[in-house]
């Protein structure tokens, strides 16, 4: 079935260079077919009058989590219950214009079990990239997971093997927690090589970072005490960085975290998040967009983190739109599949009012209209 998306205002850097004023732009099922000026006189099996607003890539989401049993509470959840949960986390990911989501850890590998729904059809969802469970140093800590989404090891031989029954069980790619030796590190690399995929890990502080270059991990998750040197060593790498600044907020109500808890650890993070991920983009680093928040509270505070990396590291709006497409779909090996409103991509796309590459403050509210593989979804407003 094709569908024509009449009168669109296309963003040239998201859009292959568009420079052509309106567009037309033509579905074929789930792909992009063809983009023609407004006018044009093509005709489809469905035709949509978008009435100048502009039409964009679907959003990226590159460090999310899809179940946050936890933030509730309930810290014993049945299986069932944990999928229904996720389930709806899916559905609130696309009523937010997030079309592709990485996910970094879920209770019992949950992530899967949601993918493998929507690809059968049951669901409408985002494009999720599965991480399974998280491989932490047992010293992080040592004792039974309250979360149910850790993996302890502790040393080369349980990291292999860990890293191996993941790939086992179906991820996209690994994730591991630090501090972590350098052999460990290592033997997590060449073992998740050897099937091909990448590795994600969480690092906040310089040593660990340093540990990930070195190593040449896919993303560096967090990043917020990212020094000048490392910055250089990135730009040279095919190791990125994926800033998480909306866990930061005061706003975001954080699973495990008091107030005063908030004060003492998420403020100094914030703090140096700040400064460093602002040098990071000031060094012409290709950003990835990640929220680590859960999508109740972002749902509630919509484009947060499009706020945040605005207010707090002076990111342009136009660059804020790129980390969450262009650059996001590079980083999660999806460039030429998806991130552009371009010819032969998949459909994935938002259409918002206003101009958001010029005006962030477009973003911090529901799309009005949501495609995801050709689909439509209408999210409610609020």
């Amino acid at each position: 079935m094709q569908t024509l998306l009449r009168n669109c205002r296309l963003v040239p850097a998201l859009s292959g260079g568009w420079d052509n004023g309106l567009a037309d732009v033509l579905l074929n099922g789930e792909m992009i077919a063809d983009i023609f000026s407004a006018g044009s006189g093509i005709r489809a099996d469905s035709e949509l009058d978008c009435q100048g607003k502009t039409l964009m890539p679907g959003l990226f989401d590159l460090h999310m989590h899809i179940n946050w049993a936890y933030h509730k509470g309930e810290l014993r959840l049945d299986d069932f219950k944990i999928f229904i949960e996720s389930c709806i986390s899916a559905k609130l990911y696309l009523d937010n214009g997030i079309t592709t989501v990485r996910d970094l850890g879920s209770a019992r590998r949950v992530s899967g079990a949601v993918r493998s729904a929507i690809a059968a059809g049951i669901f409408t969802g985002p494009r999720i990239l599965c991480g399974g469970l998280i491989l932490s140093p047992v010293s992080r800590p040592a004792e039974p997971d309250p979360y149910n989404f850790l993996r302890f090891v502790s040393g080369c031989d349980s990291m292999i093997r860990a890293v191996r029954e993941e790939i086992g069980s179906g991820v996209d790619f690994v994730k591991l927690y630090t501090p972590l030796l350098p052999e460990e590190m290592h033997a997590a690399m060449r073992t998740a090589a050897l099937y091909g995929k990448p590795v994600a890990v969480h690092a906040h502080d310089i040593d660990s970072i340093r540990l990930c270059i070195e190593a040449g991990v896919r993303t560096i998750e967090h990043g917020s005490y990212i020094d000048e040197q490392a910055i250089a060593q990135l730009k040279d790498s095919q190791t990125y960085l994926v800033p998480t600044l909306s866990v930061l907020s005061h706003e975001v109500a954080t699973p495990g975290y008091t107030p005063a808890l908030k004060k003492q650890v998420l403020a100094p993070l914030l703090e140096a998040s700040a400064k460093n991920i602002s040098a990071a983009y000031r060094a012409g680093l290709r950003l990835g967009f990640g929220t680590d928040s859960p999508i109740e509270e972002l749902d509630r505070l919509p484009g947060l983190e499009f706020r945040m990396r605005h207010e707090y590291c002076g990111t342009k709006p136009l660059d804020l739109l790129l980390q969450a497409t262009v650059y996001s779909a590079e980083i999660a090996g999806l460039a030429g599949v998806t991130g552009e409103v371009r010819a032969g991509m998949c459909a994935d796309l938002i259409l918002v009012g206003g101009r958001p590459d010029e005006d962030i403050s477009v973003m911090y509210r529901r799309p009005e209209l949501v495609w995801v593989r050709g689909a439509l979804h209408r999210p409610a407003q609020h």
